[in-house]
Order: structure tokens, then C-alpha cells, then sequence
């Protein structure tokens, strides 16, 4: 009788030592258990630094820093919006086009209402360098040319011109297909004739950005 009982429990304990294998093979990731979405196919997400498109939309605050080259200064700090497609083209490198409005020097009447505004209107075109961690964080800096365009509140042009813009930021991703994020930019605009004012000023700004991004 305790030879049976002892090659039963001899038995148990092999048959259990030969799953083991298997069970901690079909929990490993290489990562932290928390961080599992990031891994893929495993968890039936796809990995956050994959190649693809995102689309994002963000408001900011923006500073004028200086108004070089002008008389006075024609323009107010002010805040706007941003809307950017990107292209994510590996894991440390994206190419991102924007394009948004900068709403500044308002002007309201005694109940309130807008009677007059100038509009900072931007396209840009960027490449962002983006550096992978095992965490949801993804830091990146960023630069690139833009062109730049000041009209009134009946969209009339009062300037443009060329300039750039450089800076850096941080995306959190909540899952591999949305993240937030915040950005801060410096914006260089060097701009032609000033309404028929002979002089071509250059402007500076600081832009700080919240973002939501849905990433395909």
C-alpha cells in the first residue's frame, strides 16, 4: 500500500513538473506583465513603434517672444489650434505635416462680441526623432520649414512668409492606437511686406501644444 501511494505521488509530482514549461512559456513577454499590450500578436495588439499613420489634433498657447525689424509691435501672444497627419516610418523616425490657426490682437465689443482678430495660419512640414522605451512614454525632438500667414477676421492677407520651427515633446500612448501628448516649439517667420508698410519683420514665438493622436 505505501509503495502505491508513493509511485502515485512520485507520479503527480512529474506530471506537474511537466506543465510548468508550458505555463510560464505561455505568460513570458520579455516584459512586465502591465506593459504586456505593447508586445503584439501574443496579446492581439499591435507593438506601439510599428510603421504607420496617425492623425492628431491639439490646442496651444502662444507667446510672442520678439518682433524684430518693425516699428511696433503689430502682434499679441494669442492661442490657436493644430490639426497633423503623420507618418511613422520606424521606430526613431517620423515625418509630420501641420497645418492650424493662431488667433491673436482680439478685439471685443461691450457685450463681448468679436468685432476683429489676426489669424497666425501655419503649414509645416517636420521630422520628428523619436526615442523607444520599454514604459508608454515616447520622448521625441523635432524640426522642420513652414510657411506662415497673417489675415484678419474677413480673411484678408495682411503678410506671409517662410519660417521654421524646432522643439521637442512627449507622447503617452494609452493603448497602441491612442496617446496624448504635449509639445513645446519655437517658431521662426521671417515675413515680406507688412500691409504695404515697407517693412518685412521677423517674428518669434513659443508654442506649448496638448494633443490627442489616433495612430492606424
Amino acid at each position: 500500500m505505501k509503495r502505491l501511494v508513493r509511485g502515485s505521488l512520485l507520479l503527480a509530482i512529474g506530471a506537474l513538473l511537466l506543465t510548468l514549461p508550458s505555463v510560464a512559456s505561455a505568460h513570458y513577454t520579455g516584459y512586465p506583465h502591465r506593459h504586456g499590450y505593447y508586445v503584439g500578436p501574443g496579446y492581439g495588439a499591435p507593438p506601439i513603434d510599428r510603421p504607420g499613420v496617425y492623425l492628431g489634433i491639439g490646442g496651444f498657447g502662444d507667446i510672442v517672444a520678439n518682433q524684430a525689424n518693425s516699428p511696433v509691435d503689430f502682434l499679441t501672444s494669442g492661442a490657436g489650434y493644430n490639426l497633423f497627419l503623420g507618418v511613422r516610418l520606424n521606430p526613431n523616425f517620423a515625418l509630420e505635416f501641420g497645418w492650424g490657426q493662431g488667433f491673436h490682437n482680439q478685439q471685443n465689443d461691450y457685450f463681448g462680441n468679436t468685432l476683429d482678430y489676426i489669424a497666425l495660419n501655419h503649414l509645416t512640414a517636420d521630422l520628428k526623432i523619436i526615442f523607444p522605451n520599454p514604459s508608454n512614454v515616447r520622448p521625441y525632438i523635432q524640426a522642420g520649414l513652414g510657411f506662415y500667414m497673417l489675415t484678419d477676421a474677413f480673411n484678408s492677407d495682411i503678410a506671409s512668409g517662410g519660417g521654421f520651427q524646432l522643439g521637442g515633446g512627449l507622447d503617452i500612448y494609452l493603448n497602441p492606437w491612442w496617446s496624448i501628448g504635449g509639445r513645446l516649439l519655437y517658431h521662426g517667420i521671417k515675413f515680406g511686406d507688412l500691409n504695404g508698410t515697407n517693412n518685412a519683420p521677423y517674428l518669434s514665438t513659443v508654442s506649448l501644444e496638448a494633443n490627442l493622436q489616433v495612430h492606424f
